[in-house]
C-alpha cells in the first residue's frame, strides 16, 4: 500500500511541476524557426570563427575544439575540455548555443568533473537497483525508492546549477560577441543585433524552464517507473 501512495503521489508531483512552470508546448515549436532572425544572423562567421571569438572574450584560449559535420548537438567535454561543435549552421540560435558552451568551458571545473561522474554513477546505480530488484536481491525495496530520491535530488541541483548559468549567461555574451564583431566588420546594423539578442532572451524565458522540467522528470521518473516496478513484483512474486 505504501509503494502505491509513493506512486500516486510521484505522479501527482510530475504533473503539479508540468503546470507550475508554465510550459507552452506551442511556443516551444514556434521558436525553433524564424526565417528573419536567421538572415541576420547568417551575417556572421562560421561557428568555430565564432567560438575561438567567444573563447577570447572570456579569456579561455587553451580549449580544445572539435568540429562534427554529423551531428547536430555541441557539447563541452569536461574531462578532455574540449568543445564539440555540431552542424548548427541553419540553426538562428547557433551564436547563443555556442556561448553557452564557451561559458561551461570557463565553470568550476571540479563541479563540472564531479557532474561528469556523478551522472554515471547516478545512471549506472539506477540499471542496478532495478537489476537487482528483479532478481530479488534488494530486499528493503522502499530503502531503494529514498536512494533514488536522494540521488535524483544532487543530480538535479548539480546540473540544473550548471545548465541554468550557462543559458542566462549565454544570452548576454552572445550579444557582447555581436556588438564588437560588428564594431569591427559592418556586416550587420546595432538594430538587428538587438533583434536578435531579444529573440534569444524570449528562447531563454522558454528555454531555462522547459530544460528544468525535463530535468524533474528525468529525476521523478526514475522513481515512479521503480516503484511501479516494485508494485507490479508484489502482485507477481
Amino acid at each position: 500500500m505504501d509503494n502505491i501512495i509513493i506512486l500516486i503521489v510521484g505522479i501527482i508531483s510530475i504533473l503539479l511541476i508540468y503546470f507550475a512552470l508554465n510550459i507552452n508546448i506551442k511556443r516551444i515549436k514556434q521558436v525553433k524557426e524564424n526565417e528573419r532572425i536567421k538572415k541576420f544572423v547568417d551575417k556572421f562567421p562560421e561557428d568555430e570563427e565564432i567560438c575561438k571569438s567567444i573563447l577570447q572574450i572570456l579569456k579561455n584560449e587553451k580549449v580544445k575544439i572539435e568540429i562534427n559535420q554529423n551531428n547536430k548537438d555541441c557539447v563541452y567535454i569536461a574531462i578532455s575540455d574540449k568543445i564539440i561543435l555540431g552542424n548548427i549552421k541553419d540553426v538562428y540560435t547557433r551564436i547563443q548555443t555556442i556561448a553557452h558552451e564557451c561559458i561551461h568551458s570557463v565553470q568550476d571545473r571540479k563541479l563540472l568533473l564531479f557532474n561528469f561522474f556523478y551522472t554515471n554513477i547516478y545512471n549506472f546505480y539506477f540499471i542496478i537497483s532495478v537489476i537487482l530488484t528483479i532478481f530479488g536481491i534488494f530486499k528493503n525495496t522502499t530503502l531503494q525508492i529514498v536512494i533514488l530520491l536522494f540521488l535524483g535530488i544532487i543530480f538535479y541541483v548539480v546540473r540544473s546549477y550548471l545548465e541554468t548559468d550557462a543559458m542566462i549567461r549565454a544570452e548576454y555574451l552572445a550579444e557582447e560577441y555581436m556588438i564588437k564583431y560588428i564594431e569591427e566588420n559592418k556586416i550587420c546594423t546595432n538594430d538587428e543585433v538587438q533583434q536578435i539578442s531579444n529573440e534569444y532572451e524570449n528562447i531563454n524565458k522558454i528555454g531555462i524552464p522547459t530544460y528544468n522540467l525535463l530535468l524533474v522528470l528525468k529525476t521523478s521518473l526514475r522513481v515512479v517507473l521503480y516503484t511501479f516496478l516494485v508494485i507490479v513484483l508484489g502482485f507477481i512474486i
